[in-house]
């Protein structure tokens, strides 16, 4: 792994905070700005929008009342056949954003003119031109200016057009129906109309200047685009049309909004073959057409200025980091120089040079704390050797007591096996696992009067050299008293005064001791508060000693204990245990317990006590798996072959 020194690595996280601040600070400064910067476009983009409505209504609104005030004229008769083109060349040159004017009657209105009769007066350059138009190659009446306003009976404004036969020039007309009285009835008698040129609305809508690139178009009510800065779009597309062909559903979306006469400021979702790069468009709705002004947006350009501030925050804090490092670190280097020769100090401590020299620090701060810290350690770790050394031996010399008490606890206790080979009538086999090195179990067996088998197992309170002691002395008493006394009653309550006498260290021990008369196979035994053991007969039926009502030994000096007897027969086995195999853990706190104890002896009822005992062992050792255990195991296995 690579080396990083202490200088390096508060560099490091120095640095990665303070890059973290910047960004975050960086951050926030750009959502901030950027929505700033949008808001303000939106703002702007609202008022030059409704101002540029403003500029064309002014041109629409005002023509919409010169066809309403003649058709009202022609209502009431003030106006004369003759005297119709005098009247329109005179409204005309009065009102110099209209192009031309037409009275357009019903066929044979006038049967003295024939079918058609329709007077119009236009520009041509510096002069109004006057003509009556209708023939067979200009039917006006079936005309979308003539027929919409007749079937509805309401003004309206002409999707643009280019005149053929009449101005010969891009217009939008606004016609209204006019009507007229025969017989007492008013009756539909024709349209009166206004020519609108789109040159004025060209220019208009070409000085609206967006950005460096951004550009105005409008729509009419159909979407056709009546003008855009791409000339062949002009009257020969609709939105809807460069929509399908680029496959842009965000531009048809946005085209349904427009014609529905929506107003919004957004992000267009669509691109343009003509301006590259994402969009923004802002559109409102003409009131008096229905036609919708689009002003586009580019992004890059609407957020130039907030880039380049970008670019120079970045180079300032790239060169502001580097400053900061070079600072760090001679600051830095500085202050942690002292610990490279403190390391090397530390070092030659552990090699066990407590008196190596520690470097000089003149600074009242932590380095002198650190300083005075090692001179401590020192001082210390030299006391501390010492004293280690003391209790090394001191150690040394109890483990090496704990190993010979071990060993002469083991040779109290019977450990060779066959015990009797002169006595055929009984089979013994017993194992003691000292949790400590010495511990408090015991188990002990031998023969009384030369016909009777004694046997006791017992599991002293508590733990190490306290409890062998008492395992000691209980042992020895049993022997003592059973060279006078058979009865197991007499044996243990004459063990229970012998013990609770003069107990100060309040210890007890569970005692089981039994006597087995080896001509009739007839076995005494008393149980001072210890598991009860198992007897297996030999028809392989496996059953537990009953539960005793005495308490241990050494509890009440005066305590009266009886006894029980059973009857033997030859080949029956009786298995004894203390309660650090039904007690044994393993990691999950999970006890031996006696149901395992007896699912063993089912499976193993004609083994011999030796083989009976490994195979308890195995499971025992498979059940903690390891797991240290904190008690002693004792168990021993007796055969009456009678």
């Amino acid at each position: 792994m690579k080396k990083t020194t202490l200088s390096r690595h508060i560099i490091r996280n120095v640095l990665l905070f303070c890059i973290a601040l910047f960004l975050v600070t960086f951050s926030v400064y750009y959502y901030f700005t950027r929505n700033t910067i949008r808001e303000t476009t939106r703002e702007n983009a609202i008022f030059l929008a409704n101002n540029t409505v403003n500029r064309i209504e002014q041109v629409l609104t005002p023509a919409e009342k010169i066809p309403e005030i003649v058709a009202k004229m022609l209502e009431s008769a003030f106006l004369s056949k003759d005297s119709l083109i005098p009247f329109l060349k005179s409204m005309l040159s009065i009102n110099k954003n209209v192009y031309g004017s037409i009275i357009a009657y019903e066929p044979d209105y006038f049967p003295e003119q024939g079918m058609y009769f329709a007077p119009y007066v236009c520009r041509q350059g510096d002069t109004i031109h006057s003509v009556v138009l209708g023939d067979k190659n200009y039917e006006y009446f079936y005309m979308d200016w003539y027929q919409i306003p007749k079937m509805t009976n309401a003004p309206y404004w002409s999707e643009p057009y280019f005149d053929e036969g009449g101005g010969n020039v891009l217009m939008t007309t606004y016609s209204v129906p006019f009507y007229t009285y025969k017989d007492g009835k008013r009756t539909f008698s024709g349209i009166v109309t206004v020519d609108i040129s789109l040159e004025w609305l060209t220019e208009i809508m070409s000085q609206v200047k967006i950005l460096n690139t951004g550009y105005a178009f409008l729509l009419s009510r159909n979407g056709v685009i009546i003008t855009h800065p791409n000339k062949d779009y002009v009257m020969n597309q609709t939105i809807f049309t460069i929509a399908k062909e680029n496959n842009q559903p965000a531009m048809r979306e946005t085209g349904r909004n427009m014609i529905q006469g929506k107003s919004n400021f957004e992000s267009a979702g669509f691109r343009s073959k003509w301006k590259a790069g994402k969009l923004w468009i802002n559109y409102a709705a003409l009131p008096s057409s229905h036609w919708s002004i689009g002003v586009i947006y580019p992004d890059d350009e609407m957020f130039a200025s907030l880039h380049k501030i970008n670019i120079i925050l970045l180079i300032l804090i790239l060169v502001g980091l580097s400053m900061l490092s070079f600072v760090i670190y001679k600051i830095v280097n500085k202050l942690t120089s002292p610990l490279k020769h403190f390391a090397a100090s530390a070092r030659l401590i552990a090699a066990g040079n407590f008196n190596v020299h520690l470097p000089e620090i003149k600074t009242e701060d932590e380095m002198k704390e650190l300083h005075n810290s090692f001179s401590f350690m020192q001082k210390e770790l030299g006391d501390y050797i010492v004293t280690l050394k003391d209790t090394t031996t001191a150690k040394e010399k109890i483990e090496s007591e704990l190993r010979i008490a071990k060993e002469i606890q083991m040779s109290m206790i019977p450990h060779i096996f066959p015990p009797f080979p002169d006595l055929p009538q009984i089979d013994v086999f017993a194992v003691l696992k000292s949790a400590k090195e010495v511990g408090g179990d015991l188990y002990d067996f031998f023969v009384i009067d030369g016909n009777k088998f004694c046997f006791a197992i017992g599991d002293v309170s508590g733990k190490g050299v306290p409890a062998s002691l008492f395992m000691a002395v209980t042992r020895t008493l049993v022997r003592s008293i059973s060279d006078k006394e058979s009865s197991p009653s007499v044996i243990v309550g004459t063990l229970n005064k012998s013990i609770s006498l003069n107990n100060e260290s309040s210890m007890f021990v569970t005692f089981f001791l039994g006597v087995l008369d080896l001509s009739n196979g007839e076995l005494k035994y008393t149980n001072a508060g210890h598991n009860p053991p198992v007897i297996i007969k030999k028809n392989k039926e496996a059953v537990m000693f009953d539960k005793t009502k005495f308490i241990p030994v050494g509890l009440f000096e005066d305590f009266d204990y009886g006894q029980s007897s059973i009857q033997l027969e030859p080949g029956d086995k009786i298995f004894l245990y203390t309660d650090g195999v039904s007690e044994a853990e393993n990691s999950e706190s999970e006890l031996f317990g006696d149901g395992t104890i007896m699912d063993i002896i089912g499976r193993n009822v004609t083994a011999p006590p030796r083989e009976l005992i490994h195979k308890m062992e195995e499971g025992i050792s498979a059940h903690v798996n390891g797991f240290a255990q904190s008690d002693d195991i004792t168990m021993m296995t007796i055969v009456y072959n009678g």
